[in-house]
């Protein structure tokens, strides 16, 4: 299934975000979401959205993979993909905190770029009832403290978004450790298999040609594919990985630029710093 562009909703989450009381890239879209027609797409820009499912028999589509939800559901939606098809039950019965690429960029180790690698290949996964007590507990912290003006609210806050990340994180490592070999993850169909091999390959494989190669189909049939399927070309998906992880390792390592350019295999830092400010307009020393 692919969405029809001409009814998709782009929400912009830093923007609403810097429109917001808060600055803690920390918001509330549910009613962004209810204004959302039935069957009509959502697109994120410049965010992630995490929904915490508690309804049974609910559905979502991410970028025509379908998803059939069910109680205890962890939804994580990176930006740049297009949801369609949003059931009713999970409109009406949801937790969701919407932030910032950079805010979770800027989170201390271990958070990396693990969450969007792995929300690209797999947005929906099921977690224990406890667990996912868990997390609605976490949820319903932030929320009540972001209602509140104490003195150490952003802190407190940035602490609970941190752990309920890390708990997330560690569910999705579990699932991907028992599925290690690519070959024994069953793709539903082929973007979910490109995301799949772009979550293992992104740092060392900057080419179309490696992907088609794995999937033993040609550049020009999968980037055709992926643009029909995502609405983006294949060449974004692989940039947008690399300056992710770029931005993270600058931010928060003492890794030289020359280190960074290497972690990414690029053939040189030059190489590195020419990509990088093609790509977001600064050099990697000012970002």
């Amino acid at each position: 299934m692919t969405a029809n562009c001409e009814k998709v909703q782009e929400i912009d989450i830093l923007e609403r975000i810097k429109n917001g009381r808060d600055d803690d890239f920390l918001i509330d879209l549910d009613v962004d979401i209810r204004k959302n027609e039935l069957g009509n797409g959502l697109l994120f820009r410049n965010g992630i959205v995490i929904m915490l499912c508690k309804s049974d028999n609910g559905m979502i589509t991410v970028d025509g993979k379908e998803y059939q939800l069910s109680r205890n559901n962890v939804i994580v939606l990176p930006e740049n993909h297009i949801i369609n098809n949003i059931s009713l039950n999970l409109i009406q019965e949801h937790c969701i905190i919407a932030t910032s690429v950079d805010y979770i960029l800027n989170m201390p180790s271990p958070i990396d770029t693990s969450i969007f690698s792995y929300s690209r290949y797999m947005s929906v996964i099921r977690i224990a009832e406890e667990k996912f007590d868990d997390l609605e507990n976490y949820y319903r912290f932030i929320y009540k403290e972001s209602m509140e003006c104490g003195k150490y609210r952003t802190e407190i806050i940035r602490s609970i978004f941190y752990a309920l990340i890390l708990e997330i994180l560690a569910e999705y490592e579990k699932i991907f450790n028992t599925q290690v070999e690519a070959s024994k993850i069953k793709a539903n169909n082929l973007s979910d298999d490109f995301f799949r091999l772009l979550a293992i390959h992104y740092k060392e494989r900057h080419s179309v040609r490696f992907y088609a190669d794995t999937l033993n189909l040609t550049p020009k049939y999968l980037s055709t594919a992926i643009k029909r399927t995502t609405g983006r070309p294949i060449l974004e998906w692989i940039h947008e990985a690399l300056i992710i992880d770029a931005k993270m390792l600058l931010r928060t390592t003492d890794l030289t630029v020359q280190e960074v350019s290497e972690q990414l295999n690029f053939s040189s830092p030059s190489a590195f710093v020419q990509f990088f400010k093609k790509h977001t307009g600064k050099t990697p020393r000012k970002i």
